[in-house]
């Protein structure tokens, strides 16, 4: 099997997590498997305006925040007429293995999931898989 290489500096990242914590941690492992655009959001309607102004090629994203929660944000991403990309792929950082939440995300078009908080090759693989090397 013969994987693409992936120029990762070629694309743009958003993650939205609303402890800072954790956000800059992602963005630190982000950076080592070596993407350089790397914007960030506090929140679902941070993410929102993030979106429009960045167009991501991937978001990372936490499900449980306030006061927009991750499945809300992902539902207005998918209906935006605004954000430039409302279909790109979007992983949901999670400690949940609920189905419910489970399935509300699939039905709103989740592309993956990565359990909280995320390991460097968890989070490469899902990355990889999401942007082409499959």
């Amino acid at each position: 099997m013969d994987l693409q290489a992936i120029d990762y500096s070629r694309h743009r990242i958003l993650v939205v997590e609303d402890q800072p914590f954790v956000r800059r941690t992602i963005v630190q492992i982000l950076g080592q498997i070596g993407f350089r655009d790397v914007a960030e959001a506090e929140d679902g309607e941070t993410a929102m305006r993030e979106s429009i102004r960045v167009n991501p090629d991937l978001i990372v994203c936490d499900i449980d925040m306030k006061p927009v929660s991750g499945l809300q944000y992902l539902a207005r991403l998918r209906a935006s007429t605004e954000a430039a990309n409302p279909r790109a792929p979007v992983v949901f950082l999670t400690n949940h293995t609920e189905s419910e939440i489970v399935k509300q995300a699939m039905a709103l078009g989740v592309n993956g999931f990565v359990v909280k908080p995320p390991s460097f090759s968890a989070l490469k693989e899902r990355v990889d898989r999401l942007l082409g090397g499959r």
